[in-house]
């Protein structure tokens, strides 16, 4: 089971980029999702924000891409995920409209971090549990991406999903199979976008894999696929500058209450510059 997810120190590992189409990085590593405790959602914000004050920081070329693929210690951490050269997310077979931006190069995000956690390419998850059943949790950065008509196919991605914020978020709450919570206006990091749930079903057994591998079930590609049944995502869509960002956080049934506590607090020590 794969699993991928974490400096004032600041490090690197394996980003994701950005696509026109808002799609996200993937591939054959660990991504996110989340489990029936809803861990606190973000207060919404009926008005949306525009670009916030952001404190002056080291340019992108000066921010690893990536976070350490290893325990943490507790601090700060700064990665520039989808940095120029790191371009994976039209990978073979390329999906169909993907193109690579520029818009994206130069977003920063910084993260507060305890201990306890560990870096995993563009994102973290405990150091413990992982980011698998039953009690694992996790966040990375991405982009929004195409979504599957059947999430337990192994398929392209057939569900076009135009670039912004309301693209993405409408395409994934009209989605006849996902099961998600309905979006609700949210601030995070200073900037206005979209939040929603999306439960992973408890048994996905019947899921296609590859070859001798665990049953998968994605919503959405090139991105994140479910790490085990019961998984939940928690998703904040949004508009950074123009360019789409999405932050997702994720925990299980058995996720401890602490670390659901200690997820949301790094999800809301997050700053984001463009």
């Amino acid at each position: 089971m794969n699993r991928r997810l974490a400096a004032v120190v600041v490090i690197s590992l394996f980003a994701i980029t950005g696509c026109t189409t808002g799609q996200l990085s993937g591939g054959g590593s660990a991504s996110p999702s989340l489990a029936a405790p809803s861990s606190p959602s973000p207060t919404p914000s009926a008005t949306m924000t525009t670009k916030p004050t952001q404190p002056s920081s080291p340019s992108a070329s000066n921010v690893p891409a990536d976070f350490p693929e290893s325990p943490l210690e507790a601090g700060t951490y700064t990665v520039a995920p989808f940095a120029a050269g790191t371009e994976r997310l039209c990978h073979a077979p390329p999906q169909p409209g993907c193109t690579e931006t520029a818009a994206d190069d130069a977003i920063r995000f910084t993260i507060t971090v305890p201990d306890g956690w560990s870096g995993v390419g563009n994102g973290i998850w405990l150091t413990g549990p992982g980011n698998g059943p039953p009690d694992g949790a996790g966040l990375l950065f991405a982009r929004g991406a195409w979504l599957l008509s059947d999430p337990c196919k192994l398929m392209v991605a057939d569900v076009p999903v135009g670039p912004t914020v309301a693209d993405f978020v409408d395409a994934v709450a009209q989605h006849p199979i996902l099961d998600t919570t309905a979006p609700v206006d949210v601030t995070l990091a200073g900037y206005s976008g979209k939040h929603f749930d999306l439960q992973v079903p408890a048994d996905i057994s019947k899921c296609e894999s590859e070859s001798s591998g665990p049953p998968q079930y994605r919503p959405w590609e090139p991105g994140i696929y479910a790490q085990g049944p019961g998984q939940r995502w928690h998703v904040w869509a949004l508009d950074v500058d123009g360019v789409r960002v999405v932050v997702q956080s994720f925990d299980y049934t058995r996720t401890s209450a602490a670390h659901r506590t200690e997820l949301q607090a790094i999800v809301d020590s997050i700053k984001i510059e463009p």
